[in-house]
């Protein structure tokens, strides 16, 4: 360590050369690449010492080049890259251009620092309030809020508590469902209470039902989520970290319904667990690690990136994944819930280049063929710099069935972008996939910026909040690919818009018709720990509008038509109209503060809400809708959803019959088991 505390010091600049030779060796012993101690010394001199002369500087990376070698080489640039941007920002000075060699190695710090950081469009934390209203989302206003019609709102609990007045108990279900997109906004959702750490593994092999399964409706629900948030003192800083759990509702052949939920089996998991404390790095977390040469070494350790709790799909017809933002695919198999662990790949994205933030995979129903899209960072030895471009590839269906088998991506094309924005849906026509390209480019400085704080001081502040930069002086891109061949049309520009999930594609009259969930801007979020606090008084809603695009394959023209005071998302259709023209989509709006199951018709734009719901206590997630076979009627199904009650925190998966809205049967899971908030899942007919 005291070869450490030398170059910490302002006294230091002096032994700063001998600081970085005299390390290499004892780096070497540790395990550390020795151009990556001597660039990352370097740094903390660089950065302690606003004196620190160029000659110096530049005497110290080539000692560090020297001893490192071609591997390490690239080491010594990103740390260098990291000391000089700390430097800068401490000085107040701007962030380097982007082009320039020391942008290019910050990127490559920042990426590696955080591990092949994923950094999903999901929320940004606001500072000041946007004043903008999103179909029902209300912009809240300093001190008192009110309606339009100026009907004051007493100040909230956080507010009252800084002026020191103690604050009057209030529900946070204290909801008025009459209250429209007019009236006073009431925050419906007990985040605290779902956000808290799920405890317990369990099997309940009978169930009790209420109400009557359909007859056809036979096989198993399936969904992945994140659901442990602490372990010992050290608790993660975003909800996209949590340890990722399985559920399974499975009704069987008799009508009967069984629930198990296990976690999902990761080394990350194990990692935590074994050591009592966040012991590897996670999406948007750091391992609590005391030692500042701890933090040192670990930042060259590649990352385990195995935590898929947000998304559930099935390839190859028979095997089934686990996604995260920042995960690799996590395959388990369907009976035993047993975890098998990162899908083996062997195919030309294999080949060393790291491939980021995965966008929910589209399945052909017809074909059984698997797509996605992701970001991906090629790296550039000779010239020390990473160009980011998206790939698109599937997996076909003839692929191994059999677990754990070794599988061959099919790459459909490579699209370079100096804005890599993250892509969380993707559409599916026919002919074309659909891929929105939103200006929300990866923050590779507000990366760079957590990830300098955590090394100095061990306290990692960066969550995904800072991960995306919003730039609405862009224009969205949307791209419409050839399936088969790759070929790119030119891409379609319309006004920026943030989203996450597209409804439908389809083809018609030589144009291709685009729905999707639009918000003017990133939607308001908070960081995990003041979520679990209850502290969210200033939360505006979980919808965005609806808006239609229409892309003339002839002219190259795009027009677009709204869907206002919509305030929906998680769009379901029926697998049978996927990729044609649809009429309905199913899914939850905000409404007024409480979460509402419903089913939108695109051609009237009526919204027929789920009718058994109690808003007053019940909290509806996540639905999957699931046809009914050898049905021609577009909204003959059932929704599945699960239902969280929200004074007892008990949870049932209720059943909707589509065509009415109405339930039909209600599951209810063992009093007293929590399921925290949970991610996307799917259904999987006929499969036990």
């Amino acid at each position: 360590m005291a070869l450490l505390q030398a170059p910490l010091t302002r006294g230091g600049k002096s032994v700063l050369l001998r600081t970085v030779r005299g390390c290499c060796p004892m780096a070497t012993r540790a395990g550390l690449g020795v151009g990556a101690a001597s660039g990352i010394l370097l740094g903390f001199a660089a950065t302690t010492s606003d004196r620190t002369s160029d000659a110096q500087q530049g005497a110290a990376f080539a000692t560090g080049m020297r001893a490192a070698g071609p591997q390490q080489a690239m080491n010594v640039e990103l740390g260098v890259a990291m000391s000089s941007h700390l430097r800068g920002h401490a000085a107040g000075e701007s962030a380097a251009p982007a082009g320039s060699p020391l942008s290019s190695a910050a990127l490559c710090c920042g990426l590696i620092g955080t591990g092949g950081i994923v950094a999903q469009a999901a929320t940004r934390r606001a500072s000041k309030p946007s004043g903008r209203r999103q179909g029902r989302i209300v912009a809240a206003a300093a001190g008192v809020t009110g309606n339009t019609e100026g009907s004051p709102r007493a100040a909230s609990p956080a507010q009252l508590k800084a002026t020191g007045v103690d604050a009057p108990p209030r529900l946070v279900t204290d909801v008025n469902p009459l209250e429209g997109p007019e009236g006073t906004y009431n925050v419906g959702i007990d985040f605290k209470g779902w956000l808290q750490s799920a405890n317990e593994e369990i099997e309940d092999l009978n169930l009790r039902v209420q109400g009557t399964l359909p007859a056809w409706l036979r096989g198993s629900l399936v969904h992945a989520g994140p659901a442990k948030f602490e372990f010992g003192e050290n608790e993660f800083v975003d909800w996209v970290d949590g340890q990722a759990m399985l559920y399974r509702v499975r009704i069987n052949g008799d009508g009967k319904a069984e629930y198990r939920n296990q976690w999902l089996d990761t080394s990350n998991h194990r990692a935590h667990r074994e050591a009592g404390r966040i012991a590897v790095r996670e999406t948007c977390s750091r391992p609590h690690l005391p030692f500042i040469w701890d933090r040192i070494k670990y930042m060259f350790e590649p990352p385990n990136n195995e935590n898929g709790n947000l998304h559930i799909s099935q390839f190859a017809n028979s095997r089934l994944c686990s996604m995260s933002v920042g995960s690799a695919l996590v395959e388990f198999e369907l009976s035993g819930m047993t975890t098998f662990g990162k899908i083996p790949f062997n195919d030309v994205l294999s080949d060393g280049n790291i491939l980021i933030f995965h966008a929910e995979p589209h399945l052909d129903h017809v074909t059984g063929e698997w797509f996605t899209c992701a970001i991906q960072l090629v790296i550039d030895k000779e010239n020390f710099k990473l160009t980011p471009e998206y790939v698109v590839y599937s997996i076909k269906p003839d692929q191994p069935k059999e677990l754990g088998a070794e599988l061959k991506r099919n790459l459909i094309t490579r699209i370079s972008t100096e804005h890599p924005s993250p892509v969380h849906t993707i559409g599916l026509t026919k002919k074309y996939i659909v891929m929105i390209q939103i200006p929300y480019p990866l923050n590779w400085d507000g990366m760079l910026n957590a990830e300098g704080r955590w090394l100095l001081t061990g306290e990692y502040e960066g969550n995904l909040n800072d991960y995306n930069t919003w730039e609405p002086h862009r224009p969205t891109l949307i791209r419409l690919i050839d399936r088969e061949t790759g070929e790119q049309l030119p891409p379609f520009e319309t006004d920026p818009f943030f989203f996450f999930h597209c409804i439908n594609s389809f083809e018609e009259d030589n144009c291709v018709i685009l729905d999707v969930v639009c918000y003017n801007e990133p939607p308001v979020g908070f960081p995990l720990r003041q979520a679990r606090s209850g502290d969210v008084e200033d939360w505006r809603g979980g919808g965005g509008e609806v808006r239609r695009f229409k892309m003339d394959l002839a002219s190259g023209e795009i027009t677009s038509s709204g869907w206002p005071n919509n305030c929906f998302d998680e769009p379901k259709v029926n697998p049978k109209v996927d990729g044609i023209r649809h009429k309905y989509s199913f899914g939850v709006i905000d409404d007024n503060g409480m979460l509402r199951l419903t089913k939108q018709d695109h051609d009237t734009q009526e919204v027929f809400k789920w009718l058994g719901q109690d808003v007053s206590r019940e909290l509806p997630w996540q639905p999957v809708f699931i046809p009914e076979p050898y049905s021609e009627k577009e909204d003959a199904g059932v929704l599945m959803s699960f239902v969280r009650d929200q004074p007892t925190g008990d949870t049932y998966c209720v059943v909707i019959n589509t065509e009415t809205m109405q339930d039909v049967a209600k599951i209810y899971f063992p009093k007293g088991h929590h399921i925290p908030l949970h991610g996307h899942g799917t259904f999987l007919q006929g499969q036990f």
